[in-house]
This record gives C-alpha cells, sequence and structure tokens, in this order.
C-alpha cells in the first residue's frame, strides 16, 4: 500500500497546474511512496495535456479524464482509485510546499492518526512555490477530533488535512455532487470521526486567490448557485452535527451550531455584495431560515456579524441595504 494519494481536480488551469504539480513530485519522500492523481474535469484548454505530461514524466502520477461534471465528481473518482493509506485534496490551482510530506506523514504514522491539520497561507497568482521548507518534526499533541472542535472553529477547506483512507471508507464518506462549498461537511465529518488527530502550525498549503476561481465568478446566475449552495451546506452541516449530537459536550455543540448558523451569514453578506439580497432573503425566508440563530462569540467577535443578525429580523430592511450598497456602487 502506498502511504500517501493526492487527489488533484482541475478544470481550465493551465497557468496554473505546472506550479501545482511541480510543487507534489519534488517532495522529499520516495515516488513508490505516493500517488497524485491528476483529474480532468473535462477541461476545454490545455489542462489535461499537461496532465498527460507529467504522468509520462513522472511515475508517480496518473491521469484520469472525465466529462465536465464538477470538482465534487473529480474528487469523488480520484478517491474511488486510491491506494494511499492517507488523502490529501489539493486544487488545480493551488500549490503546496516543497519537502513538507516527509515530516506530515512521518507524524501520521507514528502517532497512527485519523487526521493530520496543518496551515496554510493565501497567495497571489505569481507567488513562486517556496524553495526551502523545514523538515523539523514538531512536538505534537494527539487529541479526538471532537476535543479539536471544542477548542477551534472549523475550517472546512478539504485541502488542510491529511485523512485515512480508511475512516473515509468506513463512513462512506463522497463529496455532495453539483454542490459549491462541497468540502466543509466533508472535513466535519472527518474530524468528527477522528479518534486521533494532531494539528500543526505549519505552513504547507497555498491557496491562491485568482479571478476566474469558483468563489470569484461574477455573473448573477453564478451568484444565485453559490448562495443556494451555501444554504445547503449549511443544512447538511446541522445534519451531521445533530447525528452526533449525544456524543458532543454541550460546549462543542454550542460551537458546532454556531459555525452551522455562520454559513447564513456568509450567504447574506455575499448576497449585499453581489447585489441578490432580494433572492437570497426570499429563499432563507420560504425554509424558515430567518432570523438568522446566533454566532459563537468565540470565533465570530465582529460587532458586523451582530448586526446583520438584528437585520435578519426584517428582510425589508436588508433589502434596503442592499440596494443602497448596489445604488453607491
Amino acid at each position: 500500500m502506498k502511504k500517501l494519494t493526492v487527489v488533484v481536480p482541475c478544470y481550465n488551469v493551465e497557468d496554473y497546474l505546472c506550479r501545482c504539480l511541480d510543487s507534489l513530485v519534488h517532495q522529499d519522500i520516495p515516488e513508490s511512496d505516493y500517488e497524485v492523481i491528476a483529474v480532468d474535469d473535462g477541461s476545454t484548454d490545455s489542462t489535461g495535456e499537461i496532465c498527460d505530461r507529467y504522468a509520462a514524466e513522472y511515475p508517480q502520477v496518473k491521469v484520469m479524464h472525465q466529462t465536465n461534471a464538477g470538482v465534487s465528481v473529480a474528487r469523488n473518482n480520484g478517491m474511488s482509485i486510491a491506494q494511499g493509506q492517507y488523502l490529501f485534496f489539493v486544487d488545480g490551482d493551488d500549490f503546496v510546499a516543497e519537502n513538507c510530506f516527509k515530516v506530515l506523514l512521518h507524524i501520521a504514522e507514528t502517532n497512527a492518526l485519523d487526521v493530520v491539520m496543518f496551515d496554510f497561507k493565501a497567495v497571489n497568482p505569481d507567488t513562486p512555490v517556496p524553495t526551502t521548507q523545514s523538515s523539523e518534526v514538531q512536538d505534537v499533541k494527539v487529541i479526538t477530533g471532537k476535543e479539536f472542535l471544542t477548542n477551534n472553529c472549523l475550517h472546512g477547506a478539504v485541502w488542510l488535512y491529511f485523512v485515512k483512507r480508511e475512516l473515509v471508507e468506513r463512513e462512506r464518506m463522497q463529496f455532495p455532487v453539483g454542490r459549491m462549498s462541497d468540502d466543509n461537511v466533508f472535513s466535519l465529518r472527518a474530524i468528527l470521526a477522528a479518534h486521533r488527530m494532531v494539528k500543526l502550525s505549519k505552513v504547507c498549503y497555498y491557496y491562491v486567490q485568482r479571478p476566474g476561481s469558483i468563489i470569484h465568478e461574477k455573473s448573477i446566475e453564478h451568484k444565485l448557485k453559490y448562495m443556494g449552495d451555501i444554504i445547503y451546506c449549511s443544512k447538511q452541516f446541522g445534519e451531521v452535527i445533530e447525528k452526533y449530537r449525544g456524543e458532543l459536550s454541550e460546549p462543542t455543540y454550542s460551537r458546532l451550531i454556531g459555525r452551522r448558523n455562520s454559513f447564513l451569514y456568509v450567504a447574506i453578506v455575499g448576497a449585499l455584495r453581489g447585489g441578490v439580497i432580494s433572492e437570497v432573503c426570499m429563499q432563507l425566508k420560504n425554509e424558515g431560515l430567518l432570523p438568522l440563530g446566533e454566532l459563537d462569540k468565540r470565533d465570530f467577535t465582529d460587532s458586523r456579524w451582530t448586526a446583520i443578525r438584528l437585520l435578519s429580523h426584517c428582510p425589508m430592511m436588508l433589502c434596503g441595504v442592499g440596494k443602497l450598497m448596489s445604488w453607491l456602487r
């Protein structure tokens, strides 16, 4: 069995993919110890050809080509053929620090971990891959996933974790098809099921903020789809929390409920900025999600969140704020 499978969903990322794949093949473990599964999601640019070129040059790289079906299907398909003990998901326009796999796998294996979490840094599209990365092993504290959630606000991005494949298969975990922000519930389920977990302060992942990415798309249709998917994510998040309710302490449960509610706040802020607040308020009202529930003050201290919650008691006022913002733009 290989130690690690890296799944890389790729769609029209020809300007970024080489940097991503270079960061994955220039690692400090033998190529036989891991595999990189690049899933070309029906790209219309040279993304598929780049994947094939790397697969021909590097034996650890494999390629899947699929008809365009979205990042969730790409991740699920890559996961379905994974052979690694641990799974790691990397977006095709992002990249990882060179020479970080050895220390992460050492920590995971020596501590028999279900989940390893590390840190990330948001960068610009022209940021180069760091050429130096300390391989020094940090002191680690092994905790359960539930203990982690008691003391930390969950970051839902799935690229922040190595997750044991056995856990994913045991819990029958998949990414929801056709949904943006698809990884939040996946990450929550993985951490709740983790008996042994470590959180590291080591920066291993570089998240590239680019205008053409999914969350920066500007069309009205896309914005409404994205806001609707955030609302859907909040509901799914809540269902998972209730499934584990009997196993959670009150502080953990309260923090997770606040995190669930936060998705709806994000939807409203996005709708205000995107000029679609009337449509989003109508959906929230029809689904009985207004007024908004409270946030956990350990994680959300900005007074603006309180203002949004107060405004959510009167959707007409929210819509008025949205019109004012549109006028000022």
